[in-house]
């Protein structure tokens, strides 16, 4: 009964996420954001973002504080045992991307949104998607499902795979179901690193490491494309 309680709860925290983020850009979006001055429209993203990070470092600063200071500690040592995950985990995304695209051609909704928004409004974009986005989407996916859990594979497999079920729910066609294989792929690995480390600030540094990368490839490609 405590398990089915704490499932429930993982999933309410998944939940309070997207409703505090969609309930905060309608309101700066009927108030404050204004298309024609682009620094008003980056300034109002930003504070959103930052309002919900700020709110869920404050539901889980128990485990974020403790973490981030025996992160400074040993964070040599779970870089060095553990990126071989992250890197594993980035080919087999790469290669599972490439042969889906061989019979989808359409990339995923939500990185065709994403490079929309990181070309058009990049600082707000580099703020979302290599702070805020690792921070929250650790905590719940991979802190909360870690309480439900304790089988090492079960918890590997049920933490990918709602990590790249997230990822999935802009979709605008079922043929876009396929790609939860890269996503969930690139969420087992941070769940591996997750399970070795039991500490959350080892996956937002690879998480975020894994975005910042993501973002320069999308600029070089962007950049040889108009050229």
């Amino acid at each position: 009964m405590k398990k089915i309680k704490l499932f429930f709860k993982s999933l309410f925290f998944i939940f309070l996420y997207f409703f505090l983020s969609l309930s905060l850009y309608m309101i700066l979006y009927k108030h404050i954001y204004n298309e024609s001055n682009i620094m008003l429209a980056n300034l109002s993203t930003i504070f959103a973002d930052l309002l919900v990070l700020f709110i869920f470092i404050v539901i889980f600063r128990k485990k974020i504080i403790p973490d981030y200071n025996d992160f400074k500690k040993n964070y040599k040592i779970y870089i060095k045992d553990n990126y071989k995950y992250w890197l594993i985990g980035l080919l087999l995304m790469i290669v599972s991307n490439i042969l889906i695209t061989i019979f989808i051609s359409d990339i995923p909704t939500n990185e065709e949104i994403n490079r929309q928004i990181l070309l058009t409004n990049p600082l707000s974009s580099i703020i979302s998607l290599v702070i805020v986005a690792p921070i929250i989407e650790e905590l719940i996916t991979r802190k909360t499902f870690r309480d439900v859990f304790n089988n090492q594979y079960i918890y590997i497999l049920v933490s990918g795979l709602i990590f790249g079920s997230l990822h999935l729910l802009a979709a605008k066609s079922l043929s876009e179901i396929f790609y939860i294989i890269p996503y969930s792929i690139l969420g087992c690995a941070f769940a591996k690193i997750y399970y070795n480390t039991d500490n959350l600030w080892s996956n937002i540094f690879f998480h975020s490491l894994h975005n910042f990368i993501t973002i320069i490839y999308i600029f070089c490609i962007t950049i040889l494309w108009s050229v």
